[in-house]
């Protein structure tokens, strides 16, 4: 999709649903089920806002992810509109290598890329090629007009946030939007990128992960070591020990790595992850990062502990100190609606699957849908980033019905 056509996309949600709000006014005015009225317009609106993100990708898309966390808090049909999103990853068309060709000048002189690219999305694409030393390599290249795209989402987006806040009005769409901002500038630094994927190398180098090597970079191009393997998405094919192999990495990696490396891997993509021939799990795509992580981890973590001593009380305390609920809320309100499942901690090893995530409720899913009739809830835009990253890590471990000793991860949080 062009810039202009995604701009004004994105610009006709706000400006239509206003007609539909003032269209069921006039209706209600002239005696239809002011209820009724209403209710067709803000369907209709949700139907809208979600076709309409999901169809610009990008950084639309991905608020429209971060706004999904919060869909419960709109009627089921809506709110299955909305959480789609969440299923949904880019899969642009790659731009021919004549597009990029200024941006590739800043490789030095005898690389190799080959022209065809092995993954696109709307604000860049990867090539394989050869470094000067013979090195196989993956050049992450951005588009020239990246930058152009984030600014007009991001206008667009703000224009958005009015509809956004009477659709989700517990939610500060305002301040999420400028997280949302804040995050999308800092993923156009490719030297960003680069300077977290050393650290997550370093930190977990003698943990049995492992992150490709950074051989090259500016603020628009990406050189790295080339990684084979095997992508989550095709290890439900592969044998038990190894799909369990791949579950207890990964669910290493996005349990300790606040504590290793101060930071969380905020895109559980499944094609960022691969098995290797050895049973190593490699990380790829350090470009959303949840900067000083922890706080959701620890608070997920400690809810699990506390509550298998039945220290009920001590997850109320967690979760008034983490900010996310009043103190008015009473202890039996919290628990009832987290209904915390204890297996994955008190069995030595666990299974997580398709049919265990279906049959948890929304509480871990979803934060609004944990606290419906709770006084106020409180959920902080930084935290989002952690929050998709230890949900996004369930979701896989379920995809491919790995056995992990989580107790064992859980217990190596803290070190």
């Amino acid at each position: 999709m062009g810039l202009i056509s995604r701009a004004a996309s994105l610009a006709s949600v706000p400006v239509n649903a206003g007609a539909r709000m003032a269209g069921a006014a006039t209706a209600a005015a002239f005696g239809a089920d002011r209820d009724a009225a209403y209710a067709k317009a803000t369907a209709a609106s949700v139907e809208a806002l979600t076709t309409a993100l999901a169809k610009a990708r990008g950084p639309a898309l991905k608020f429209g992810q971060s706004l999904a966390v919060f869909s419960s808090a709109l009627p089921p049909e809506q709110a299955q509109q909305l959480a789609s999103l969440t299923r949904l990853y880019e899969d642009a068309k790659p731009q021919p290598l004549s597009k990029i060709t200024k941006v590739l000048a800043q490789l030095p002189d005898g690389v190799e890329v080959e022209p065809e690219a092995i993954a696109a999305a709307s604000l860049g694409q990867v090539h394989r090629g050869v470094w000067t030393d013979g090195t196989a390599v993956a050049i992450k290249v951005q588009y020239p007009d990246a930058p152009r795209v984030v600014k007009s989402d991001m206008v667009q987006l703000k224009a958005m946030a009015p509809l956004v806040g009477r659709l989700l009005p517990n939610l500060d769409v305002r301040a999420l939007v400028d997280e949302h901002a804040a995050r999308l500038t800092e993923e156009l630094d490719y030297t960003r990128e680069a300077a977290w994927q050393e650290r997550f190398r370093e930190g977990w180098q003698d943990e049995g992960i492992v992150v490709p090597r950074v051989v090259f970079s500016t603020e628009t191009i990406l050189v790295t070591e080339w990684i084979d393997g095997t992508p989550f998405t095709g290890l439900v094919d592969l044998p038990g020990e190894r799909r369990n192999a791949a579950g207890r990495a990964l669910a290493r990696f996005a349990f300790w790595s606040p504590r290793l490396v101060g930071a969380t891997h905020a895109d559980p993509h499944p094609g960022n992850f691969r098995l290797l021939d050895d049973d190593r799990l490699a990380v790829l795509d350090f470009g959303s990062i949840a900067a000083d992580a922890g706080l959701f981890t620890h608070l997920f973590t400690d809810t699990m502990l506390l509550a298998v001593d039945d220290q009920f009380d001590a997850v109320r305390d967690a979760w008034i100190a983490a900010g996310l609920i009043a103190e008015s809320t009473t202890t039996e309100q919290l628990m009832g609606l987290l209904d915390v499942d204890t297996r994955p901690y008190t069995r030595a090893e666990f299974t997580f699957s398709r049919e265990w995530l279906q049959t948890r409720s929304q509480a871990w899913q979803d934060p609004v849908a944990a606290l419906q009739g709770v006084n106020q809830l409180r959920f902080p835009p930084d935290y989002l980033l952690e929050h998709r990253a230890v949900m996004g890590t369930l979701a896989l471990l379920c995809s491919i019905d790995a056995t992990v000793d989580f107790r064992t991860v859980l217990e190596g949080v803290n070190g």
